[in-house]
């Protein structure tokens, strides 16, 4: 490589290293007993970092197609500001299945989204063992912000909040304090440890049985037996 090549290079390094200073995030989920829910998430980066995907613009055209491609989401809106030199994102949305939304982590509307969009989001796996369901989700700030790792803490500042709201205790959690009788799991991280290493959300919980459900599927079933029932005792008195 040229010097002008290795100039050019440690000069957008350098630039990539100031952009990522500060860099914080806040996800709060609610799921329902049946599975559905919603979701509120905000993140806030320097105005300049955007500028790289066009401003507010160019970000708010990414979400909007990742949010209107990805057909868990439901009932989504998104909304963008930017002051102070800071952009600021703000998106709402439902689903209807919270199983089915983490297959949004491995489908084409994310592909779609910028490398340091997905690294964020990260990988979501479901693990079932009888009623007991493990879910484990594991980001990689680091390689979204290349570089970031060579700063020195004091220079990242940022933090990463995940809030998690579950229809029943967790039996096993590596967050990072729960309230709610369980219920809750948040995890807090400094900007700083998470560009380190990867950051892993994991808890364990029994699944509800959705007894509504099963009495929505039971009454059809219980009123066909007792006509059938019915039919037969008369059949036998005819008899």
């Amino acid at each position: 490589m040229s010097l002008q090549g290795v100039i050019i290079r440690s000069l957008l390094a350098g630039i990539s290293l100031l952009l990522v200073s500060c860099i914080d995030s806040r996800e709060e989920f609610w799921i329902e007993a049946d599975g559905g829910g919603r979701a509120k998430i905000h993140c806030t980066i320097p105005s300049a970092a955007a500028l790289m995907y066009g401003g507010e613009e160019g970000v708010g055209k990414l979400i909007n197609e990742f949010l209107h491609s990805t057909p868990s989401i439901k009932r989504a809106r998104h909304e963008i500001v930017t002051e102070n030199g800071r952009m600021k994102a703000m998106v709402e949305f439902g689903f209807d299945s919270a199983l089915d939304l983490m297959e949004a982590g491995h489908s084409e509307s994310l592909d779609r989204m910028p490398d340091a969009a997905s690294h964020f989001l990260g990988l979501t796996e479901a693990k079932w063992k009888g009623r007991s369901l493990e879910i484990i989700r594991t980001i990689s700030p680091g390689k979204a912000l290349p570089g970031a790792a060579l700063m020195p803490a004091s220079q990242l500042d940022g933090r990463l909040v995940s809030i998690m709201h579950l229809p029943a205790a967790a039996s096993e959690t590596n967050a990072t304090r729960t309230e709610n009788k369980g219920r809750t799991l948040i995890w807090e991280t400094s900007l700083a440890d998470a560009v380190k290493a990867p950051v892993t959300y994991r808890y364990k919980m029994d699944v509800p049985i959705p007894w509504g459900m099963i009495g929505w599927i039971a009454a059809p079933v219980a009123l066909f037996c007792g006509a059938v029932w019915i039919r037969r005792t008369r059949v036998s008195k005819g008899a």
